[in-house]
Formats: structure tokens, sequence, C-alpha cells
């Protein structure tokens, strides 16, 4: 199996430890990809290096999060010297408490938002290498409130950023609500030349977790969202998609009531790459069937897994 490109964001939620199986499903006969939710960004470098389609359009509602990306794609020097010197300032720190100061010293600065884009985008990418689990998380003002993750160094790959940002020069980013973006989207290209590549906030399994705020201050609706998505379908027919989220009783009563193709990414995993010792609760929902020839396994001789 290919390695997996990281991304140069620490993102709880990440799909690294499952890309290498889920790439096998997407329909790779589209030529625009699209990506209403960025997230972390690995799936989108990882698409981007294989070269699967001509157009790339993404989408993120967490503005810090595309303008990472904007500047990483315009300018990766000037982005990684300033992260660069962050780092240096970080690890030069002798005590925990001292990083824990030079952490909440740089929230509250990020939180002020009177700060330009670059060194508002090397802030965001300190908080989340040293914030708690790589969590991005706000409070009710919108405020970013992570607590200090304890790192005692924390390195920046400055030829990775590089070839990221290579790799990225052909996406359009967009900073918009999963709605706007689709019909904006709309209004510019055929959407029925598109697959989408959807991975929404995961369905709170807990009263607790559905009262934490995260990512954003208003709740994701799940329901909403489904419906608008076969919507889409209708009026663009040929248009594919795939969905992907955590396997619960929530997410069957939501999603598994339309005629979708459901898939568990742990029997991807189990027959495309069997010696790999993963346990995922992750499953994903379809609207188009995949063939052997997607599904081969990695020495491309015999089928591996077939709808």
């Amino acid at each position: 199996m290919e390695k997996v490109i990281s991304s140069p964001i620490r993102w709880t939620g990440s799909k690294k430890k499952l890309l290498n199986e889920m790439l096998y499903t997407f329909d790779r006969e589209k030529e625009i990809y699209i990506e209403p939710f960025l997230g972390s960004g690995t799936v989108l470098i990882n698409v981007l290096e294989k070269g699967y389609y001509s157009n790339y359009y993404v989408n993120d509602v967490n503005r810090s999060l595309i303008d990472f990306y904007r500047t990483l794609k315009e300018n990766h020097e000037r982005l990684s010297k300033m992260i660069s010197k962050i780092c240096k300032e970080y690890n030069e720190l002798d005590t925990i408490d001292e990083k824990a100061t030079y952490f909440y010293d740089m929230r509250k600065r990020y939180n002020g938002n009177r700060i330009k884009a670059y060194t508002r985008s090397s802030i965001f990418w300190f908080l989340m290498r040293t914030g708690y689990n790589g969590v991005y998380r706000v409070n009710l003002n919108g405020k970013f409130n992570v607590p200090f993750g304890k790192k005692k160094t924390i390195i920046f790959d400055q030829e990775k950023a590089e070839y990221i940002s290579v790799l990225i020069q052909p996406v359009q980013f967009y900073c918009l609500g999963y709605q706007e973006f689709i019909s904006e989207l709309s209004e510019k290209i055929d959407l029925s030349k598109a697959f989408f590549y959807c991975d929404p906030p995961y369905i709170p399994e807990t009263k607790s977790m559905e009262n934490q705020v995260l990512y954003t201050k208003n709740r994701f609706e799940h329901s909403d969202f489904i419906l608008h998505m076969l919507e889409w379908w209708e009026s663009y027919y040929d248009l594919t998609f795939m969905i992907s989220m955590s396997d619960s009783h929530k997410t069957d009563e939501l999603y598994n009531i339309w005629e979708l193709n459901k898939i568990c990414v742990c029997d991807i995993i189990r027959s495309v790459n069997p010696r790999k010792k993963l346990v995922s609760k992750e499953v994903a929902f379809l609207n188009y069937i995949i063939s052997e020839d997607e599904m081969k396994m990695a020495d491309n001789t015999e089928p591996a897994f077939v709808l």
C-alpha cells in the first residue's frame, strides 16, 4: 500500500489511517472533485497527489483553516519562515510552565483577531500543534478555547509544506456554509460532472457530546444535509457522492433509510489490505456502485471488495 501524505495541520478526526483503502471507493470517472467539509485536508492532499481529477473545489466553515491553505498556496516560504520562528521560540523555553504561558499568550493573540493573514495562519498552526489532542473548539462567543496539550517540542516540515503548496495550486478554496458553497458552484460549473466527498461532523452519540461546542457555535443538522444532497442529486442526476460517517444507530436512522449503498471501511481494509490491524467504526454512504476494477487489490491481480 502507498504511504499517505499527512496534513500539515494536526487535526482530530483525520482520515489518515483509513485513507489508503477509502481511495479505492472514490468515483474516478468524474472530472471535478468537490469537498464541502475540508477538515485537515488530508483527503484532498492525497487525491491531488494521485491526480484523480482535473478540477478541485473545496470548502470549510472554519476561516482559519481555509486561510492557512490559502496562505500556503500563495507563499509557502513566507508562511514557513513565520512558523519556524514560532517553533524556535517555543522549543527554546526550558520548562513546561513557560511553554504553557507561551501557548496561552498565543491563544489570546489569536482570539484578538487584529492580526494579518500570515501571522494568524502561523499562530493557528501552532495552536493546533500544541493544543490538546488536535481539537479545534470554540466557545459561544466564537473564541478558540482548547487548553494546552503539554507538547515538549514541535517541528514544522518545510520541505513537505513546499510540496503540498505545489499540489494545491489548482485548488479553489471557499469559506462558506455547505449550502452556499454548492449553490455558488452550481452557477459556475456542471455539477453532473462532479464527485462529492463529504465528511460532515460526526453525529453526537451521547447527551454530553450534543452539548459540546466543537468547530463552530452552530450545531450541524444532519437531516437537512442529507435532504440537500438528495435534492442536488435529483437536479444533477449524474453527480456522485460519498458521505463518511461514524457507524451508529443514529447514523442508520438518518442515512440508511435512503436508497444508498452503505459500505463499512473496516471491511474494505480487511479486503484490500488484510495485514493492516485497524478496527474502525467508519462507514460511508454512496449513490453509485463500486466496480470490480476499482476495488482490486494493491497488486492489481484479483478483485478485493465488490458491492
